[in-house]
Formats: structure tokens, C-alpha cells, sequence
């Protein structure tokens, strides 16, 4: 009999029964320490649903500060993951890690392992790759007992740089392959990282530079100019209405590439906003009528879909009050300050977008973590 033509035994998780009095206190004394009482009963009900052990340390529950809050995060071992692939009946086994080169420090950029799952009679494979750079856990430097600022690899990390990087890759498979056992649980090995050290507290520079518009040229050159163009176009139709059409057309003479230069662009529209003014000056002069202005940049704000489209990954991200959203905007648009959904512009929405639709919600919530930490360390900073 082939590969292809096995098909899934059934073979159902252990279910345990319910939990005594006696053991739930046992549980949020051990494996689940610090957890409220709703976070105690989520946690039991995972243990249930994926038949792990919590009395074997097969899963147990982490409390860690993220931001103003404690978060619970339910994790496993690698071996945890194994067992409810295996029990599923349907795991056709995992490759061996291959791992990349070496990086500055002698340790391997990058892990990658295939997980085979049988899926309707076919053999499915779920390839996944881990960095370095993302899973491996640090440790502050120190020096005549104080902290230099200075990090450093872990010991485990640094002793087993190749098991403990493989053993997050697999995670990473193992939870592509079979998302709904596995959704909400992680590996121990691969949240090891959300225990690093803080990064020291810098003070704030003052920005001369429009950082929002090199991220857009960034992740798509042409989506600054085009904005602009349109801002030009709707400009020119409003001066053309009022009968500025040559003075529109001589303004704009003086930069003949702002079709496709972004700062022309910017000029361009700058020029139009005088004759702007200027047209409004001498209409109110002659009829006393109230001044008419070209609308400025900061009123073409993101529209309803994108802002209905930020509410949802911010949801995914863990981000509750509009202080969370805000926070991982300004984060993700490298702002010195928090960025309220309401006043983005559509070209900051476009880029948000762009940014967190390449994110999966572990990393979209770890992203949150870090908005909170980046402008909290800001505030001590300052204060």
C-alpha cells in the first residue's frame, strides 16, 4: 500500500474528564501560574480539546507583560505538537531541517522544514522557514553588576544553535499542516525571543525628513507619485471652474516632469494651491464672497474601506482600545508619535495595509507588543 493510498485512522485525541476542585488549584499553582479565572478556564479547555497533559508539563500557560497588560500564552514543547499531529492520523511524517548559511556571528541564518499531511487521499506539503534573527532568544551583557546595553546570545541558544532554530522551524510547519489542532498554541522554543531584553530607551530625534513617503516609495515607487497626480487633478478642476485654467496651466509649466518625479509632484501641487489662494483673494475682493481654497493634503484622509480593513488586522494584532491602535500605527509608519486611525492619510493607509497583509497573527500581535514597548520606552525617555 502507497502513501497515496492510506487513508486517516481514527484515532481521536484524549479527551480527560473533567477537572477536580483538587486539580485545578494543583494546575494554576504549577502550569498556569498568575492566570485569572477566565484565562484558567481557556486554559483547561485547550488541554481537553488537545489532549496534552498539563499534571506531564506536556502544555502549561505563560503570563507576560505586553504593554500595560499581562498576557496569557499557551504553549508546548515541540514534542507536544508531534503528539497531536500524530494522534490525528494523518501526519505523514517531517523532512529533516536544512539550514543556511552562516551569519557574522557563526550561528545559521535560517532553518526550513516540510511537513507532509494526507489530505483528501493526496500527500499535501506545508514547507516553512525560520531566521535567526526572529527566534533567537538574548540576554542582557553585563558588566561590575550593571546591564551595558549590549545583548547576548543565550546559553542554550548559543550551545544548540542548530536544534533550537530547527525546533521553531518545525513548529512552524507542524502548525501550517494541521492549523486547527494547533491554533493558539505555541512552542516553547519559538517564543523563547518574547522573553528578550528590551532594547535601551533612545531619546526621540527630531525628524527633517517625510518619513511616510519614503516608506511608500519603498514598498511601491509609483504610489506616491500617483496620489499626487490625482491631488494635481482635482486642484486643477477646482482653479478651471473658477476660470484660473491659464494661470493653472502656467503654474504648472514650471515643472514639466511632475508626471513622474514625486517632488515636482509636490511643487506642482504647491503652485496650484497659490493660484489657490491668489484667485481667492481677488474673488473676495470683488464680491465679497467667502475665500475659496484648493483642500490640502491632510484632508484626503484614508477611506471607509481602509479604515474598516486597519480595524481587522488590528483586531488580529490583539490592539482593543483606539490607545493599542494608535500605538501600532505610529510603530509600523516608523512615527516618533502614536498615529490615530481617524487621521491617517490614504497613503498611510496603503501602506499599512500592504504592511500587515504580509503578516500572520502571531506576528502581526508581536508587532503590537512592540508598538507598546517602542513608545512607552519614548515616554520614560521624556518624562
Amino acid at each position: 500500500m502507497t502513501a497515496i493510498e492510506t487513508r486517516p485512522q481514527n484515532m481521536p485525541l484524549a479527551q480527560p474528564g473533567d477537572f477536580s476542585r483538587e486539580q485545578i488549584d494543583l494546575i494554576k499553582n504549577t502550569v498556569a501560574v498568575g492566570c485569572t479565572d477566565l484565562e484558567l478556564a481557556l486554559f483547561l479547555e485547550v488541554c481537553k480539546s488537545t489532549g496534552l497533559s498539563p499534571f506531564a508539563k506536556q502544555v502549561y500557560a505563560i503570563k507576560r507583560k505586553s504593554g500595560r497588560e499581562d498576557k496569557m500564552t499557551i504553549q508546548t514543547g515541540i514534542d507536544g505538537y508531534r503528539l497531536i499531529a500524530s494522534r490525528t492520523g494523518t501526519h505523514l511524517g517531517t523532512s529533516d531541517p536544512e539550514f543556511g548559511p552562516l551569519n557574522a556571528e557563526g550561528y545559521p541564518e535560517w532553518a526550513r522544514v516540510v511537513a507532509r499531511r494526507l489530505v483528501q487521499g493526496h500527500i499535501a506539503e506545508f514547507p516553512a522557514t525560520a531566521r535567526w534573527s526572529e527566534y533567537v532568544q538574548t540576554k542582557n551583557e553585563w558588566k561590575n553588576g550593571q546591564a551595558t546595553g549590549n545583548k547576548t546570545v543565550s546559553d542554550m541558544w548559543a550551545k544548540m544553535p542548530y536544534t533550537m532554530l530547527g525546533k521553531c522551524c518545525e513548529g512552524l510547519a507542524l502548525r501550517k499542516a494541521f492549523p486547527a489542532e494547533l491554533s493558539g498554541i505555541y512552542t516553547d522554543t519559538e517564543m523563547a525571543q518574547a522573553d528578550n531584553p528590551a532594547p535601551a530607551p533612545q531619546q526621540a530625534q527630531p525628524r527633517t525628513v517625510d518619513v511616510t513617503r519614503q516608506i511608500v516609495q519603498a514598498t511601491n515607487p509609483n504610489a506616491a507619485l500617483e496620489a499626487w497626480v490625482v491631488k494635481i487633478g482635482e486642484a486643477g478642476t477646482k482653479i478651471n471652474g473658477l476660470g484660473g485654467r491659464e494661470r493653472a496651466v502656467a503654474a504648472l509649466a514650471h515643472f514639466p516632469d511632475w508626471r513622474k518625479d514625486v517632488e515636482q509632484a509636490r511643487s506642482a501641487f504647491d503652485a496650484l494651491r497659490e493660484v489657490g489662494r491668489q484667485i481667492k483673494e481677488e474673488q473676495a475682493a470683488a464680491q465679497d464672497t467667502p475665500p475659496f481654497d484648493v483642500a490640502p493634503v491632510e484632508e484626503l484622509l484614508l477611506s471607509e474601506g481602509q479604515r474598516k480593513a486597519l480595524c481587522a488586522h488590528a483586531s488580529r494584532a490583539g490592539a482593543k482600545t483606539s490607545e493599542d491602535r494608535a500605538a501600532l500605527w505610529g510603530y509600523s509608519l516608523n512615527s516618533v508619535k502614536p498615529e490615530g486611525t481617524k487621521t491617517l492619510t490614504a497613503e498611510q493607509a496603503h501602506v499599512l495595509l500592504d504592511t500587515f497583509s504580509g503578516l500572520d497573527n502571531s506576528e502581526a500581535e508581536q508587532m503590537l507588543a512592540e508598538a507598546r514597548r517602542a513608545f512607552k520606552s519614548a515616554a520614560e525617555a521624556q518624562s
